[in-house]
């Protein structure tokens, strides 16, 4: 499962820009974490497919109230601070944890 992850995020920000600054202001760890996840979700239900992946990242990123330059910079910063993107995923993984257990306790 923490495949799925990385291959989704880093097939993802290969659409992306680069080139921002580590100085500036990136989303906040807990909202970019609900992002992600949202992505992940997204991606189990309608595939890693190109023409799913924009519009279901488009529709995230409006919920989340978050625009794309914004998550294009969150996602450069990650991806050139690897230790950074590391503690990231160990939320993430954290979260689909959390999420299994709430899930095994309603069965």
């Amino acid at each position: 499962m923490k495949n799925t992850f990385v291959l989704v995020f880093l097939s993802i920000s290969g659409l992306l820009l680069t080139g921002c600054s580590e100085k500036e202001e990136i989303i906040p760890n807990d909202k970019f974490v609900a992002i992600y996840l949202d992505l992940i979700k997204a991606q189990d239900t309608v595939g890693t497919s190109t023409m799913f992946v924009k519009p279901a990242l488009e529709g995230i990123l409006k919920k989340h109230g978050v625009t794309k330059a914004f998550y294009d910079k969150t996602v450069d910063f990650y991806m050139r601070n690897p230790k950074e993107f590391k503690e990231f995923m160990l939320e993430v993984d954290a979260e689909v944890s959390e999420m299994q257990v709430d899930t095994l306790k309603k069965q």
